[in-house]
């Protein structure tokens, strides 16, 4: 279980990542909170009061599966929204925890609401991306249908690497990065080192890459 952080309210006076910057309509009813590394954020089946927006750190939405393991449903960095489900949903669907300390934008989901029923450039805005967090989402739900580690970390890296050897920088731990693919961190680990002995990937502290 992990336990809340303090959290450090204020006023919110810079603009975010959004595109066209985070609007100043949002930025009026936003509260900007702090929360340290393993900070829940909000809990499965509590009820939904707000939409988040990552302004530094990470968010892992999370569940757990049969074994007890991790399986992260989204990966929020910065510039992202997360539990956009609070719009039309009563309570949250998974926990939220963060993955390292982490300024979240908290939304009141009324004023998106607000937002998105008066300002039309807005809700272009918004459509774009929850279309590509639906894309990235889409990728996930096919990688953890794959049954074997090999399949999901080739996966991974043909679907979000980049350049012609489709490498991936990792943005956190190797435990992060198993969370991320549903395994666990002993079976990355080797999954990993089988990958590497083999001569199918290249790794390094921070990157992963197919081999020439």
């Amino acid at each position: 279980m992990h336990a809340a952080a303090p959290d450090r309210p204020g006023r919110v006076s810079a603009a975010g990542d959004f595109p066209g910057g985070f609007p100043a309509s949002l930025r009026a009813s936003a509260i900007r909170k702090s929360h340290a590394e393993g900070a829940l954020v909000f809990r499965m089946g509590s009820r939904t009061h707000s939409v988040f927006y990552v302004e530094s750190g990470r968010v892992r939405l999370l569940r757990f599966g049969r074994a007890g393991e991790e399986v992260v449903l989204h990966d929020a960095r910065p510039g992202d929204f997360f539990a956009e489900a609070s719009l039309d949903s009563t309570r949250y669907h998974c926990d939220a925890v963060a993955s390292e300390p982490t300024v979240l934008l908290q939304v009141p989901a009324d004023a998106l609401k607000a937002l998105l029923a008066s300002d039309p450039e807005f809700v272009r805005e918004w459509v774009g991306l929850l279309g590509r967090q639906l894309r990235a989402a889409r990728a996930r739900l096919e990688r953890l249908s794959l049954k074997g580690a090999r399949e999901r970390v080739l996966h991974l890296l043909l679907s979000e690497g980049r350049g012609p050897r489709s490498e991936l920088v990792l943005a956190g731990t190797l435990k992060d990065l198993a969370r991320e693919l549903g395994l666990t961190h002993e079976v990355l680990y080797r999954t990993l080192a089988a990958l590497k002995s083999e001569g199918v990937i290249e790794r390094d502290e921070r990157a992963l890459r197919l081999a020439r």
